[in-house]
């Protein structure tokens, strides 16, 4: 399940999301360049760039802001990279309209932050690298989701091998559900960490997109989302 556009999407320039696009891609030439000099995939290399989950208390608070700031940047493969990029320019562009430029980053990071504190209270001390922006750009969905919650979505189901158009809290239920039952993290994986990740930062921007509008109104949006 793949959104394409968004029905009456927004003329808004989008520079601090542009911003997070153009970083991401360079630190996948980054990654390049370290896995070609190293020798070896990248998965391997994550644990020592990446916040780590059992370095809490472990290592200064400064290292693990600098690992935390170069995860969120950090992809496993071009398909995880291009798909991240997909789901960014298509909810953070409204997202950052309404906060401006400056706060809206701070939000993104914050919602890696959530990502990376559910990572950590889940794992209970094991040692996991939580790496991309998984977590940020679910924040951003989450913020969206409060914001636009009947904003049209228009969609690109593999498995009808068709183009339909959803309300974006009806795609973005779809969308969490699927990550739970399909992705490496699913019921049966043993694996949790993709699942935590994602749910500390979307409830992260849900959450806080909801304090934000207790001081500041959220903007009215008409039944078919346009401006």
């Amino acid at each position: 399940m793949i959104p394409h556009s968004l029905v009456g999407r927004s003329s808004y320039r989008a520079y601090a999301t542009f911003g997070l696009l153009v970083v991401s891609i360079l630190f996948f030439l980054w990654e390049m360049g370290l896995t070609s000099s190293a020798g070896q995939p990248i998965e391997k290399l994550v644990p020592h760039y990446a916040f780590v989950t059992c370095e809490v208390g472990r290592v200064s608070p400064f290292e693990l802001l600098v690992d935390g700031v170069r995860g969120v940047f950090m992809h496993l493969s071009f398909g995880a990279l291009l798909l991240n990029m997909v789901y960014l320019w298509l909810f953070a562009p409204r997202v950052e309209q309404f906060l401006t430029p400056r706060r809206f980053l701070q939000f993104f990071f914050l919602g890696a932050v959530g990502g990376y504190v559910a990572s950590w209270i889940a794992l209970r001390g094991q040692c996991a690298a939580v790496v991309g922006p998984n977590a940020a750009i679910a924040a951003v969905m989450g913020g969206f989701l409060f914001l636009y919650p009947a904003q049209p979505v228009d969609t690109y189901v593999a498995l009808l091998s068709r183009k339909i158009t959803l309300p974006a809290f009806v795609f973005l239920l779809l969308y969490f559900a699927s990550q739970f039952f399909m992705s490496e993290g699913g019921p049966l994986s043993g694996v949790t960490l993709p699942i935590w990740d994602e749910i500390g930062g979307f409830l992260t921007g849900f959450i806080g997109m909801f304090v934000i509008t207790l001081f500041r109104p959220a903007p009215s949006v008409d039944p078919v989302g346009e401006d």
